[in-house]
């Protein structure tokens, strides 16, 4: 039997502020687990959300702050609005 992959994503942006020009971005994040557990998507979502909202953080931080967050996620992906600039953290 093959491993199960999930992919949760949220359709709101998530407001964040650059550490360099303290202006505000839109980001999405992804998160990507590749294991047979169950993943509940508001879960996922609600602590997506309290790791990134509002905070003045890199990209790169965020990625890896969320990555560490969930034992079983593979992939960590963060996208800046309209695709601009994409941060993959990927399982080592």
């Amino acid at each position: 039997m093959a491993n199960r992959r999930t992919l949760i994503r949220h359709w709101l942006p998530i407001v964040t502020f650059c550490p360099v020009n303290h202006l505000p971005d839109l980001i999405y994040i992804e998160v990507e687990f590749d294991d047979d557990e169950l993943h509940e998507l508001y879960a996922v979502r609600r602590r997506v959300r309290q790791i990134a909202s509002w905070k003045k953080k890199y990209m790169e931080a965020i990625a890896d702050e969320v990555f560490n967050s969930f034992p079983g996620c593979t992939a960590v992906t963060v996208t800046l609005a309209f695709g601009r600039h994409v941060v993959t953290r990927y399982e080592d």
